[in-house]
């Protein structure tokens, strides 16, 4: 391997935290997983002299020997497949079902695996979701058309926008605006509440793990890691909501 093997616990253990991280695991999640790791690979005695530390833009591990080794962490995106994915390995690992080495080379595969469902799959649930929310919130069957599709053109178009350039705001912002039009002009034709039919095209968009997250950090005593992602969450709320909110001043 051409390294030591605390080098190899380190290597693995920062790996871990790395996916963890930027498949939208909470930082004390990420942190407890590695420190499990530590433990195990050491043992308690000699992990009382390994500490480490995660912040949204990296994880670290440092020792008593003034050593550290860090992991920066360039994209965060939500993939709970990936995230399920590393606890089931790490358990793997502590329960000794698998050896260190057998733990980094599966940990390898998953970082490479840039696999995803279908598009047509995530806009058929897409769907589902937007037409559900309509009825939940007291709409007919009449509100569906343009809650549904609105919310599948606002989904498409960041899905597309996401892929050429990373803007934050400004894509939800484009995208639910857009989004919104259509609804609007398919409520034209179709449908009672135009209020519905907003709320169908956003919430496909809406940050629900983001602000989970930030609030398990806060509790979990991360303030850094939490105020910083509730804050972004509250952002992208904003974006989402100036769009369709121009959409509707724009038409009244």
């Amino acid at each position: 391997m051409g390294v030591s093997e605390n080098e190899f616990i380190i290597q693995t253990t920062l790996l871990t935290g790395k996916i963890l991280l930027e498949s939208g695991a909470e930082t004390s999640r990420v942190e407890d997983t590695m420190e499990r790791i530590i433990r195990k690979s050491l043992g308690d005695d000699a992990a009382k002299s390994y500490y480490t530390y995660v912040t949204l833009s990296g994880v670290f591990v440092k020792t008593n020997l003034h050593e550290s080794s860090f992991l920066r962490i360039d994209t965060r995106g939500y993939n709970l497949e990936k995230v399920v994915s590393v606890n089931q390995i790490s358990r793997d690992y502590t329960s000794n079902q698998i050896s260190l080495l057998d733990m980094y080379h599966k940990l390898k595969q998953l970082d490479l695996d840039t696999s995803k469902d279908a598009l047509y799959k995530q806009l058929f649930f897409t769907g589902l979701l937007s037409g559900s929310i309509v009825l939940i919130f007291g709409g007919n069957w009449t509100d569906l058309p343009s809650s549904v599709i609105s919310g599948i053109v606002a989904y498409f178009i960041f899905q597309k926008l996401s892929n050429l350039a990373d803007y934050p705001f400004i894509f939800e912002f484009l995208s639910t605006f857009i989004g919104g039009l259509v609804g609007y002009f398919i409520h034209l034709f179709i449908g009672t509440n135009i209020n519905l039919t907003m709320i169908g095209t956003v919430i496909p968009l809406v940050p629900g793990i983001g602000i989970t997250n930030a609030i398990r950090d806060l509790m979990a005593r991360h303030y850094i890691s939490g105020i910083i992602r509730l804050f972004e969450s509250l952002f992208i709320a904003a974006a989402l909501g100036c769009g369709v909110a121009l959409v509707i001043s724009m038409v009244n």
